[in-house]
This record gives C-alpha cells, sequence and structure tokens, in this order.
C-alpha cells in the first residue's frame, strides 16, 4: 500500500508538500498540486482521515458520558447532542458507564490520547475527576459541578421544592423520596433540596421511605411490593416517570389507590407520564444537550465558572 513518502518521491517533491495537499493548504503551485493528486490517483492512495485529522490538532469527534443510554433522560440528551453535530458535521461517540467508577476513570483516555475533541459529561459519580480531565481538553458538564468546568444544569432544587409544597397543599403528612443515583451530581442536590424542604415544614419523612439506584419500570413495580411491606406513606417523590409508572402499575394491580392511598409525582414528563396521568416535572432535556454540544463547540477557551441554569415545568395531573 502507497504512503506518503512513495507519492513524494513518484512526485519528485517533499513530504511536506504532499501533506499540505492532504490537509487543503492553499500554498502549493497549481502545477505540483496537479502532479501530486495524479501520483495518488496512480497509486490508488486512499488517505487516513484519522491522521489528517490529528495533524490539524482536530479529530471533528466530540464524546458524551452517559450511565445509562436506554435511560430516557440521557437517551433525549444524546438525541440533542447528535443533532447539532449532524448540522457542524461532526461524529457523536457515545461513552456509557453503567455507574462503574473505573469506566469513567478510563473515560480520560479519549481526551488524554485527542480521540476526541472534547467531552460532555451526563453524569459522573466521581466529580474529582474533572479536575484531571479540564487538564486533557475541553469538557462541559450537564449537572452542576460549582466551578470545576463549565456547566448547563436544571434548577433541580426548585423542582423538588415545588413537588414538595404540591403534595402538601393536596394534604401529604408523610412523604418518600426515591432517587436514581444518590452520588451524582443531580441525586445530591435533590437530596439535599428535599432534606431542606423538611427542616421547615410540616412534612415528615422516615427512612423506611426512601429508595435509591432505582431507574426503570421493573424498579418501579419492585420498589411498590417493598412499600407495601410497610405503612405507605402520604406520598412519595420519584426521580424519573418510567420508576413511577412501575409504582402505580404495581399499586394498581395490588388494589392501592393512586392518589387516594398514596400520591406519586416522577421527573422529566416522557410520554408515559401523560398517558398515566401523572404529575411530574417537564424539562426540555433534548434542548440542554443543543446547548451544551454548541457551547462546547463554539468555545475554544471554556470558562469553568460559567454556569447556566435552565428553568422546569410542574405538570399536575390525577396522580396526585
Amino acid at each position: 500500500m502507497a504512503n506518503i513518502s512513495d507519492i513524494a518521491k513518484q512526485a519528485g517533491v517533499s513530504k511536506s508538500t504532499v501533506s499540505r495537499v492532504l490537509n487543503g493548504h492553499k500554498h502549493v503551485s497549481k502545477e505540483k498540486r496537479r502532479i501530486i493528486l495524479d501520483v495518488m490517483e496512480r497509486l490508488e492512495y486512499s488517505p487516513n482521515g484519522n491522521a489528517i485529522n490529528l495533524s490539524r490538532g482536530e479529530t471533528n469527534t466530540i464524546g458524551v458520558l452517559v450511565p445509562r443510554v436506554g435511560h430516557p433522560f440521557f437517551h433525549q440528551l444524546i438525541e440533542g447532542i447528535g443533532q447539532v453535530c449532524m448540522e457542524r458535521n461532526h461524529t457523536l461517540l457515545v461513552i456509557q458507564t453503567e455507574h462503574d467508577s473505573s469506566k469513567e476513570e478510563a473515560s480520560m483516555q479519549y481526551l488524554r490520547d485527542k480521540r476526541i475533541d472534547g467531552l460532555i459529561i451526563g453524569a459522573i459519580s466521581q466529580p474529582q475527576l474533572l479536575k484531571t480531565m479540564r487538564t486533557l481538553g475541553p469538557v462541559v458538564a450537564c449537572e452542576d459541578h460549582q466551578g470545576i468546568v463549565p456547566s448547563l444544569s436544571f434548577n433541580h432544587e426548585k423542582a423538588i421544592t415545588m413537588l414538595l409544597q404540591h403534595v402538601e397543599e393536596r394534604g401529604a403528612k408523610t412523604v418518600g423520596l426515591c432517587l436514581g443515583n444518590p452520588d451524582s451530581g443531580v441525586g445530591r442536590v435533590r437530596r439535599e433540596a428535599f432534606d431542606q424542604y423538611l427542616k421547615t415544614s410540616t412534612l415528615r419523612h422516615g427512612i423506611q421511605w426512601y429508595a435509591d439506584r432505582c431507574y426503570s419500570f421493573e424498579d418501579g413495580q419492585a420498589l411498590a411490593s417493598q412499600l407495601l411491606t410497610i405503612d405507605l406513606p402520604d406520598a412519595i417523590i420519584v426521580g424519573n416517570d418510567e420508576v413511577a409508572a412501575g409504582l402505580i402499575h404495581q399499586f394498581r394491580k395490588d388494589g392501592i389507590r393512586v392518589p387516594k392511598d398514596i400520591a406519586i409525582t416522577g421527573f422529566d414528563d416522557r410520554p408515559i407520564a401523560r398517558a398515566l396521568g401523572l404529575t411530574t416535572i417537564r424539562q426540555p432535556v433534548v434542548g440542554l444537550g443543543r446547548l451544551a454540544a454548541k457551547q462546547l463547540l463554539d468555545q475554544k477557551e471554556l470558562d469553568n465558572q460559567k454556569k447556566i441554569i435552565l428553568e422546569m415545568e410542574l405538570m399536575i395531573r390525577r396522580s396526585t
């Protein structure tokens, strides 16, 4: 297989001249360019796109780090990022960690090896890694990491407050909480907002009404069965609509009335929430992904202190 040296030798030019032609540089005469292209065609030379991009200092590829591709939130986030990548002729590399700390650490190699031009953090359970990541290349987070890297995030504190105020106004005296990953930035903010609200509220919460690492419809079903072994709280705040749907489905099978016996709220406003009449929080996740991708691609020098907070909307339906 022909290489640059072969082309340079047969064209009677230097390797650097061949390289300039491959990289589209203007400072090559028309005659030399024609000769080099003729030799490339005769030798059936196919340039290595990765090598060309690396010589330019870019790959036209960005990465996104997410725990689970199938999770509704991250699925929409990837969709938004992917839309911008298509518009900008970039490739999107999706890195799924499954909440595995070793996979989070391994993801840094993509930045270190310059296989991607930058990385978007959908969620990470080890925020201390961000300090190293930012030294390896551009990084933007889709959750608040307090100035370590630029971030775009939803106002989860306000959203949890709205949900708690709503169930309290509807007469709840006791309340449960169900989170996804309690170690993620979003998980920590939601738990802190929940605990803070209870300090000045008449609502009571017991550890028996707390659950975490719940992500799917099946997780919701399992949690419902677990709650049926104890006294139910008047309401439960759930971290995503899929889990809330599993709770509602299992409770109905077991004769528990929603919201009369227990009020349930979700998060995300997925189609299943509208189908079940689930009170939830609407957040424009696709828009978040688009903003994150644009911020990463449009700014050569990212401001680590930059923080964009997006608002969410309470959707009140019959589950409360």
